[in-house]
């Protein structure tokens, strides 16, 4: 088996009430029904922080800051991904054509909807993500406040 050598970069987003932004990708892409944003780089892209914020733009129409890294890489059965935490601006401007919806589901939610996935390696990588992003965020719990 080839080894897994490209990056995807994306975001896992909560707002102030706790809620955390899933999409479910355009005709259940891979299998996902329900995932996080994310994608590779762009060439106009400076950094991973760049690519994911691009991505989670485009995908789910949220603009978003980056609070820090989610520790760890993630893989799936096309690349490694890496996540950064994220909270949102004020401005949402319309997905794009890769995403079909988009919600905010309290985080146990988000975790049986992950369970809708096809593919066992995408079902584990965005619960291993999710609940890395939960532990991440309680270090950083008073950046959500305001």
């Amino acid at each position: 088996m080839k080894p897994i050598t490209e990056f995807a970069y994306g975001g896992i987003v909560f707002n102030r009430e706790g809620k955390v932004l899933m999409r479910s990708p355009s005709g259940y892409w891979g299998g996902y029904v329900w995932t996080f944003a994310k994608g590779g780089a762009d060439p106009a892209d400076r950094s991973p922080e760049e690519t994911a914020l691009r991505e989670v733009l485009e995908e789910t129409g949220h603009e978003c800051v980056v609070i820090a890294p989610i520790p760890g890489e993630f893989q799936s059965d096309t690349c490694m991904t890496k996540y950064f935490l994220m909270k949102p601006t004020m401005r949402i401007i319309q997905h794009d054509h890769e995403t079909q919806e988009v919600r905010w589901v309290a985080p146990d939610q988000a975790f049986d909807m992950i369970q809708l996935t096809r593919t066992e390696k995408g079902r584990t990588r965005d619960r291993n993500a999710l609940q890395r992003a939960i532990e991440t965020k309680a270090l950083y719990e008073p950046y959500f406040e305001n």
